[in-house]
């Protein structure tokens, strides 16, 4: 049963993640993507390579993107944003 308890703390963790990022994240990401600028979406990008990556990139963002600090100082927020945005699929860019 340990497995199950596991698996349904990750299944949490992921509606965490999902929930943040529909009310933070989707705006300008929606399904992974980018509408400020399409050619850097957010699935598959070199700052979810790791949590501390991730971590370092919201707490000094570039360009339009916000900062949300009440995200970044809490690990627990953070981990379920990050473990989220790691199930996002990138789409091929079109003319590709």
């Amino acid at each position: 049963i340990p497995a199950i308890a596991e698996k349904e703390k990750g299944a949490s963790k992921n509606a965490d993640g999902a929930r943040i990022f529909a009310q933070r994240c989707a705006k300008c990401h929606a399904g992974g993507g980018n509408s400020v600028k399409s050619s850097k979406p957010l699935a598959g990008s070199n700052y979810l390579k790791s949590i501390a990556t991730f971590k370092a990139y919201l707490k000094s963002p570039t360009g339009h993107m916000p900062y949300y600090d009440e995200i970044v100082e809490n690990k627990k927020s953070l981990q379920a944003l990050y473990d989220y945005c790691k199930t996002l699929s990138p789409k091929p860019v079109k003319g590709a």
